[in-house]
């Protein structure tokens, strides 16, 4: 599946998005599949097992859920090290140390820029090495036959990258900063369309099942891996240069491990698409972004109109919490005890956000859902501004802990859902490509606004207005989403699939609170 447009394969950006519909590879005529059979079964066990590994009969879903665990932990495993690197860059700096660990926000830079840089750095490096590298991906796993072998090098390298991460010392920080930055990020989405392109099933209603056993794998890795090493932070002693070593050991260890069962599982598959001749796989790419652009603007304006809006939402949003961590930490000189805090308030508020788009979007639509989530994400980030900005306001940052994590839980599920209700049933699986590469595209934007206005200013309060912007630029384009009356087929006109109820999108999700690149 292309990162601009594919009709085998369904990238994410995050591990916590997924397609409500997809193209069905259907089972053969009479084969039993493993969850038909499991549905002839009785009991609680039956249940669980469904809920838990749907249809984990074949190896490619197997395939898929160890993925899902594998990438989720070195994707939460950027936390820990994002608070080593911010104790590293103090210290390089020359900025003292507040009695509870923190660091003094003292103007000293290092390598010409501010300690509080270094994570937008990060993110601003990891954000164009992704957009750049996406079309390029994407073309590799539908114009040739290396989808496979592509992915497997992509996971070792995402893997090896990771476990370099446990050398990280005074003298090699700021190399492993850029090269965490340039290839974690690039090879983390690459892995992740390599997977979403092996995903099938006979139906919507099993494609539902699969992608939600998916995603509760996510939520399982996450939250035991953040409680692990959260333990260890708190228990040990150790300062959060000695706690990111460990985190990266761990999460390349069992992460690795996952990712190569995964791969195990899969199977080699043929080009979906031709190349043609002399062309070259990035150019080719490219076109594909660009005809899927053009095809948009004139068939289904609302779907385009959706992923403009997209583009600002999306770069707002994803980096959004990497810059408010910064924030926490320079400007209200939090501990990274404090900051592990506030992560572990934001995890647990995130079920919040789902239940109220399930009602909200219920309701009153999917658009003014969508657009009352993002102006809500606008005002927490206004208000953030204007009422924390000394250490003295350090206790008020829990309340926004909890305003944040019920805003990540609301907003994915209302993004996604919003998408598929504007999108033809048939184009979901085709289009969900080209929606993460738009999601992407001007994810770099944000964390250079920050570094500008730091740089410039001082002021990280000034910093964050970029997010703000961004959000408000986006809410704009958004009002102006046309509708799509959709003509729905009943459940006799559709063969009792249930895709009716999969138009309402994705909404058992669990996301992640930020970005890791």
């Amino acid at each position: 599946m292309s990162s601009q447009l594919s009709s085998s394969a369904v990238p994410d950006t995050s591990p916590d998005a997924s397609p409500a519909s997809s193209s069905k590879v259907m089972t053969p005529p009479g084969t039993e599949s493993s969850k038909d059979a499991a549905t002839n079964k009785s009991g609680c066990c039956a249940g669980c097992n469904e809920f838990i590994l749907y249809d984990s009969g074949r190896k490619d879903v197997q395939a898929f859920y160890f993925n899902q665990f594998g990438r989720s932990i070195l994707f939460i495993s950027f936390m820990f090290l994002s608070l080593g690197v911010l104790q590293l860059a103090n210290q390089a700096a020359g900025c003292p140390q507040n009695e509870n660990g923190s660091y003094v926000n003292c103007g000293n830079k290092v390598y010409g820029m501010l300690p509080s840089d270094i994570l937008a750095l990060m993110a601003l490096i990891g954000g164009l090495s992704t957009a750049a590298f996406m079309p390029y991906a994407g073309a590799v796993v539908d114009f040739s036959d290396h989808r496979l072998t592509f992915g497997r090098v992509c996971a070792t390298i995402l893997v090896i990258i990771n476990f370099v991460q446990i050398f990280i010392f005074e003298s090699t920080w700021f190399f492993m900063v850029i090269a965490q930055s340039f290839i974690a990020a690039s090879t983390f989405m690459a892995n992740s369309m390599v997977l979403w392109s092996y995903v099938n099933a006979p139906s919507d209603h099993d494609l539902h099942g699969i992608t939600s056993s998916g995603r509760l794998w996510e939520t399982i890795a996450m939250l035991s891996f953040f409680i692990v090493v959260g333990i260890v932070q708190f228990t040990s002693g150790w300062d959060s240069v000695a706690v990111a070593r460990f985190s990266q050991a761990l999460a390349s260890v069992v992460g690795g491990f996952c990712l190569f069962l995964s791969y195990k599982r899969y199977e080699p598959v043929k080009a979906v698409k031709f190349l043609d001749n002399g062309k070259s796989l990035y150019i080719a790419g490219l076109v594909e972004i660009g005809k899927t652009s053009v095809s948009l603007w004139k068939t289904e304006p609302s779907a385009f109109v959706f992923l403009l809006a997209s583009i600002f939402n999306e770069a707002a949003v994803s980096s959004y919490t990497n810059l408010t961590i910064t924030y926490l930490a320079e400007q209200i000189q939090m501990s990274s005890t404090d900051i592990i805090i506030f992560i572990m308030i934001n995890f647990a508020t995130n079920p919040i956000g789902v239940a109220i788009h399930r009602y909200i979007a219920r309701k009153i639509g999917h658009k003014k859902n969508y657009m009352l989530c993002v102006a809500y994400f606008l005002i927490i980030g206004v208000f953030l501004i204007a009422f924390v900005y000394q250490p003295s306001d350090a206790n008020i940052t829990y309340f926004f802990s909890v305003l944040y994590g019920i805003a990540y839980g609301w907003y994915y599920p209302s993004s996604n859902g919003y998408f598929v209700s504007i999108v033809p049933e048939e184009k979901v699986t085709e289009l969900w490509g080209f929606n993460s590469f738009c999601s992407v595209s001007m994810s770099w934007a944000p964390p250079a606004i920050f570094i500008a206005l730091n740089q410039g200013t001082g002021s990280l309060r000034l910093g964050l207005l970029g997010g703000i912007i961004f959000l408000f630029i986006g809410l704009c384009i958004a009002v102006f989403i046309p509708e799509r009356v959709v003509a729905e087929k009943t459940d006799e006109e559709e063969g009792g699939n249930a895709k009716i109820a999969s138009r309402a999108g994705p909404e058992i999700v669990f996301t992640a609170p930020f970005s890791p690149f």
